[in-house]
Parts: C-alpha cells; sequence; structure tokens
C-alpha cells in the first residue's frame, strides 16, 4: 500500500474584521511616514516647529540652542546658539525668514533664518518666556508669554509692547496662540484658557478647564469643505479652539462659547496639541502621538504613532511630507514620505503635440533585452507530523500535532485527517495519563471556539470512552473532565442566551 500523496493543509477560516479606517486613504496615507530619522540631543526637545515657506525645514529647541534642520538633506543646516538659559519655543515667521525664541532669563531674540545674525533683541520679562509667536499675516509683531503671568504683544521695532496683559492669570502661562488675526488665546496653570482682544483691556472670553493647560491652537474648518481644510495658520477668524489640560483635549467653539468634543484618548498628561492639514495632532507623555480628524466635529481618531518615551512636542510639515516629535530624553524623531520619482497627473496633463515630440524621450532600454526564465515551483519541506501521517505512524503523529510549537491550526489539520481516515481509536490505543493528558487539554481548550469544537468534541467522547477506568484513577485526568464539565456548563449557557437575543431580534425586525 502507497502512503498518500496529497499533503496536510489547515483550514481557511474568515479573517476576523478589522478597523474600518485601517483601508481608508487617509491611513493609507499615513502609513506612509516611515525611516524615522533620529537625532540624539543632549537635553529635552521642548519644541518643533516647520517652516510654512517651502521646502518647509524644521526647527528644533532643545537645551540652550535652536537648531534647523534641512528637509531635503535631512542634515542640520543652521545652530543658533546665542543663548545663556534654556531656550523654549523656537518658531519660524510665516515667510520664514526670521526665528523668533525666548530663554529661561526672559530674553526674546529674533534672528534672520539666512545669516544667523540677531536682529532684534527684547527683555519681555525677568523671568523664563515659554512662548513666543509670530502674528499670521503682520511681518513685525510678535506675541510673547510666560512664567511672569504676562501676555505682550511686539512691534519689531519698538523696545516696549505695544499691548499688555499683566495681573490677568493665576500662574504660569504655558501656552499662547493667535486667533486669525484679531483675538488672542493663552493656557495657563491656573486650568483657564483666556481669549484677548487688543483693543480691550482685558479678557473678552474664558474657558475653564478644570487642569494645568498645556498647549492651546487655533481651528480654522469649514463644515461645508472636507476635514483637509482644518489649518492653524488661516488669515482668517479660527472659529474653533483646541485645548489640551491633563490627560484631555477640549475643543470649544468661540462663537456659540461652549465646549464642542473633549478627548480622553491619553493616559498621560497632554503636552502639545497642534492644527495639520489631516486634523488636530496631539501628543503626551504616554509615547503616543494621535490624529483626529474634525469631520462632522467628531474628532476621531484617524492614526497614531508610538514613540519609545514620553513625548514633549509634535508637529507635521505643511506638504503632509515630514513628521516631527520631540521626547524628553533628547531624540527627535522625523518621520519623512519618499517621494514619487514621476507626477503622473502632470503627464496626464500634457497636450497631444507634447506627447508627439517627447514620445521615446523617457525610454532608457529597459526593455531592449528580455530574459525569460522558467521558475520552478519552491518544494515545501513537510512538517514532521506530516511525514508519520503518511508513514501510517498514527499514535506518533498524534503526539508530534499536539508538541509545544505546533499551531493551532496544525493541529486541527492532524486530528481532522485521522478522524477522517477512522484512526482515533487506533491514535488512542494503549496510551497512559501522560499521553491522554495533552490531548484533553487541547480539546477542552478548544472547545470555546467555533471552528474547532466540531473536532474536539468527537476526540473527547473516544477518549472517555476508550479511558473511562484511566480517568477514574487518575486525579489529573479527573480535574480535567470537571474542567470540561464546567466548560460546557457555560457553553451551554451562551448558547440558551443567543437563543434569546435571536427572538428579540427577530421581534424587532419583524
Amino acid at each position: 500500500m502507497s502512503a498518500d500523496p496529497r499533503r496536510l493543509e489547515a483550514q481557511r477560516h474568515a479573517a476576523i474584521a478589522q478597523n474600518a479606517n485601517d483601508n481608508t486613504k487617509t491611513t493609507r496615507f499615513l502609513k506612509e511616514l516611515k525611516a524615522p530619522l533620529l537625532v540624539q540631543e543632549t537635553s529635552a526637545v521642548s519644541h518643533v516647529h516647520f517652516n510654512l515657506a517651502s521646502p518647509h525645514d524644521l526647527a528644533f529647541t532643545s537645551s540652550t540652542r535652536v537648531q534647523i534642520l534641512d528637509a531635503e538633506t535631512q542634515q542640520v543646516r543652521k545652530t543658533f546658539a546665542r543663548f545663556k538659559n534654556t531656550v523654549y519655543s523656537g518658531e519660524f515667521r510665516f515667510d520664514g525668514k526670521l526665528l523668533a525664541a525666548g530663554d529661561g532669563g526672559g530674553l526674546v531674540q529674533c534672528f534672520d533664518t539666512t545669516t544667523k545674525a540677531v536682529l532684534v533683541t527684547l527683555q519681555a520679562s525677568k523671568r523664563a518666556v515659554r512662548c513666543t509667536k509670530f502674528h499670521p499675516t503682520s511681518k513685525s509683531t510678535l506675541l510673547t508669554a510666560g512664567d511672569d503671568q504676562s501676555l505682550k504683544l511686539w512691534e519689531l521695532s519698538s523696545p516696549d509692547p505695544i499691548v499688555e496683559y499683566n495681573d490677568m492669570h493665576g500662574d504660569y502661562i504655558r501656552a499662547a496662540a493667535f486667533l486669525g488675526t484679531n483675538l488672542m488665546a493663552t493656557g495657563c496653570y491656573d486650568g483657564i484658557v483666556r481669549l484677548f482682544d487688543p483693543r480691550v483691556s482685558k479678557s473678552v472670553m474664558q474657558f475653564d478647564l478644570e487642569q494645568p493647560v498645556e498647549s492651546v491652537t487655533n481651528l480654522n474648518y469649514d463644515q461645508n469643505a472636507n476635514y483637509s481644510s482644518i489649518s492653524n495658520e488661516s488669515n482668517g477668524f479660527g472659529s474653533m479652539l483646541a485645548a489640551a489640560a491633563g490627560n484631555k483635549v477640549k475643543i470649544f467653539d468661540i462663537v456659540s462659547k461652549r465646549m464642542i468634543s473633549s478627548l480622553g484618548n491619553f493616559q498621560k498628561t497632554v503636552t502639545c496639541v497642534t492644527a495639520v492639514p489631516s486634523g488636530l495632532l496631539a501628543s503626551s507623555l504616554d509615547g503616543h502621538v494621535k490624529l483626529f480628524s474634525p469631520e462632522n466635529l467628531k474628532f476621531e481618531t484617524v492614526f497614531g504613532w508610538k514613540y519609545g518615551g514620553p513625548v514633549l512636542s509634535a508637529a507635521m510639515s505643511p506638504d503632509q511630507r515630514q513628521l516631527a516629535a520631540g521626547l524628553t530624553t533628547g531624540l527627535l524623531s522625523v518621520r519623512t514620505r519618499k517621494k514619487k520619482k514621476e507626477n503622473l497627473q502632470e503627464k496626464k496633463e500634457r497636450t497631444l503635440n507634447q506627447q508627439n515630440i517627447l514620445r521615446g524621450s523617457e525610454y532608457h532600454g529597459e526593455h531592449e533585452q528580455q530574459v525569460l526564465r522558467v521558475m520552478q515551483k519552491p518544494r515545501i519541506k513537510p512538517k514532521l507530523c506530516e511525514k508519520l501521517v503518511k508513514s501510517f505512524r498514527w499514535s506518533d503523529a498524534l503526539d508530534a500535532a499536539l508538541r509545544p510549537g505546533v499551531s493551532v491550526e496544525q493541529t486541527q489539520a492532524v486530528l481532522e485527517d485521522l478522524r477522517a481516515r477512522g484512526k482515533i481509536q487506533v491514535s488512542l490505543y494503549d496510551r497512559d495519563v501522560s499521553g491522554l493528558e495533552p490531548v484533553l487539554k487541547w480539546c477542552i481548550k478548544q472547545l470555546s471556539d467555533p471552528r474547532h469544537v466540531d473536532v474536539a468534541s468527537d476526540w473527547i467522547v473516544a477518549l472517555v470512552d476508550m479511558h473511562q477506568e484511566t480517568v477514574e484513577e487518575s486525579p489529573a485526568l479527573a480535574s480535567l473532565v470537571g474542567h470540561l464539565t464546567k466548560v460546557l456548563k457555560e457553553q451551554v449557557e451562551n448558547a440558551e442566551e443567543a437563543q434569546l437575543l435571536e427572538g428579540m431580534i427577530e421581534l424587532l425586525i419583524a
């Protein structure tokens, strides 16, 4: 009698349903941010900011210096180190020609990004200046805030602030932002977000978040447009405001003066929120950076990245080609999307005349010679249990299938094959407690899986029928049988509950 030539193949089952967002166009687009560039600094990277002007270089702040990372070469192109204290909030002007940063001594400096020359020096405070923000449209207007609990608006040509708000905050100011062109927002450690109008001498609006505010940003979102229209650098009025306090991000509608949404997707303090072309980006001390889509004002999680340490700051370039994150460990991580070699849209826009003229210009002889090779189908090495089945060693095949390291699918395939051949009794014949225990354990474990319950039940019936005396005499097997009884009762209860639910659903849809 010759061996059966067919292979043992594990049964294929339907794949478990995944998150609906996994296959969306946005998710596939964000998954292309790969191959992170890692830059190790001596101190925590407290702030990252992309230049709005092309090619969107990155400014990252750490220790007593601000460095600019070239977007094309991925190398540090310039370093600004004319500070005596720890530097905070190094940010570009909207045209990319100036860079401003404040330090722990209250000094604010503005640099020329081309020559590295110090153009403006302002003594904004005697304490640390945590926030420096350029106006979204005015080239000479700068906003500063810090540990002296004051908010100041500067004209770069003047050594004195043009607008100053003192004694209006109850604690340190950790965040500040422009809301459009006429409003300013501050986030304070007293848990309150305050809105100011430079034409008014006091706060025009307040939102109580009940926890220290770490970051605020403007959301300018058109509900009639797609969600990629969001931007924190829009020249128009931003009707929504996002603020991070504790482990939550809260969204407020400034027009109706109410909270729209509260996002509790983080386990630890949220350190940074910023509006990006794809939605709202938030980072946290739990090591996660997540992107939320404001589509239909639901702010659902679109995508997320996990880092090896607490994240202090995160930003995405305006062209969505790079994602930067600064960690408390001093690590700067920059994920980059590779550029496509050919722009198919431009190719389609060519006129017929241009196509005739350029015909053949892109051919480089790729298909001049073609080598045809007949690839042999790779030979798959059979597994040990498969060899034993083909050698008619039924008992040894069963032992091999139940060894540690063998997948559940492979074990099921062997047990199904032995059942189809009518060799269950032969495989279980003349077995002691050590030989029966693995079989019974596997079968009991698979009773809760509807894919394997048919095979497991047949083997359990045969085992108990053939070795009833051995089961009664062995305490180990008797304990397993007791556990089997408990599992069967649970499955029966689950089946009864399912029948009740089925009846209720039929009444609802009738």
